[in-house]
């Protein structure tokens, strides 16, 4: 491992340790290979040198894109890379005007901030190229900004998988842009806290939800999305915070914040964990049962979103690598997959399990 100024880096250069703007922000994960865009990209953040493995590779300009995983296609299309920068200035945006509420009490404007969100959607093309890109954007650290920007944006997703109106799919994507704003008034160090929460500590995180409520309140949102700060940790079998509501006292938005909540946030990378495998995720949701959330919502949240990964390559426990080719829907975490002809139905091989999407 060796330091080079980036003026003196060329493709074929791979980085040995991540690569942080000064905001903090990941702009480049360790391992990846330099390209031309790449080196340009440190150069637009002022990066001055970088870490670099002793060893290169080959530049891989002439790979075919029929050579590439699917992953790194996604990777390289146009369409991704004008997402993540829209996404990139989405979250600065959202960071700055959050953070002007609480240091200076200032005002914000909030329909400003749920039409970039929807732009985000739109300039995807499908929910399915939008769902691809943000899974895409895994390897980048989760914070409550990114969190938040992902959970508006899926649950503008979801809103049309439940056929809602338009209005209401707006709502759902505000819903989930200020889900998580009451967490701004709760400790760093234990937002951040890499080990687990003691009894006290846990307490105070929960707290994020009133605290949300009484912010937004003082913003004059619409109600529904206020509730959705509220109300995004109940459960429908009573089993929730801050009030232990059952399902007929939980409003749908926030019913519908709950699910997407939960799934962003352990397919994301945090600071205690590495981000999980979004079928351990889906069999986590179908081992708790429906009890806890909207049976309609939540079988219809899982159906769509395991059927986007159809064709995709995955790598499984025992090592292999295959394509997903049919979702068995009684077992959705537990899809069938052909690894060059051999079969493996992981609904009746509980000794094998989907570790990672390639």
């Amino acid at each position: 491992m060796k330091k080079v100024q980036v003026r003196n880096l060329h493709p074929g250069m791979v980085t040995a340790e991540d690569v942080f703007a000064i905001d903090g922000r990941l702009i480049v994960p360790s391992g990846v290979v330099l390209t031309d865009n790449v080196i340009l990209k440190l150069d637009s953040f002022d990066i001055f040198s970088i870490r670099i493995e002793d060893k290169e590779v080959e530049a891989t300009s002439n790979v075919s894109i029929e050579q590439l995983s699917y992953k790194e296609r996604v990777k390289q299309s146009p369409e991704f890379i004008a997402f993540k920068q829209d996404y990139d200035d989405n979250i600065l945006h959202f960071q700055d005007s959050l953070n002007a509420i609480i240091d200076k009490n200032a005002e914000i404007d909030a329909e400003e901030l749920i039409n970039q969100t929807v732009s985000l959607v739109t300039s995807a093309g499908t929910s399915t190229s939008a769902m691809d890109m943000l899974m895409n954007l895994r390897d980048y650290d989760d914070s409550t900004f990114a969190h938040s920007i992902n959970v508006a944006v899926i649950c503008n997703i979801f809103a049309g998988w439940l056929r809602m109106s338009d209005e209401d799919r707006r709502l759902a994507t505000a819903c989930g842009l200020f889900h998580d704003v009451g967490k701004l008034r709760i400790p760093g160090e234990i937002l951040q806290k890499t080990s687990a929460l003691s009894q006290s500590e846990y307490e105070i995180i929960k707290i994020h939800t009133t605290e949300g409520y009484k912010i937004l309140d003082k913003l004059g949102v619409d109600q529904v999305i206020k509730d959705a700060a509220l109300q995004h940790h109940e459960k429908c079998d009573g089993s929730g915070y801050p009030y232990g509501f059952t399902s007929d006292k939980i409003s749908k938005f926030a019913k519908l914040v709950t699910i997407v909540d939960i799934y962003d946030a352990m397919t994301s990378r945090r600071v205690f964990r590495d981000a999980m495998c979004p079928f351990t995720v889906i069999t986590a949701f179908e081992n708790e049962g429906l009890q806890k959330y909207d049976p309609h919502y939540i079988l219809t949240f899982l159906e769509n979103v395991v059927n986007s990964f159809v064709n995709q390559r995955v790598k499984l426990s025992n090592g292999m690598e295959g394509d997903i080719i049919y979702i068995n829907p009684v077992h959705l975490g537990q899809p069938t997959v052909n690894c060059n002809g051999e079969f493996f139905d992981l609904s009746s091989r509980k000794d094998i399990q989907i570790e990672a999407i390639v």
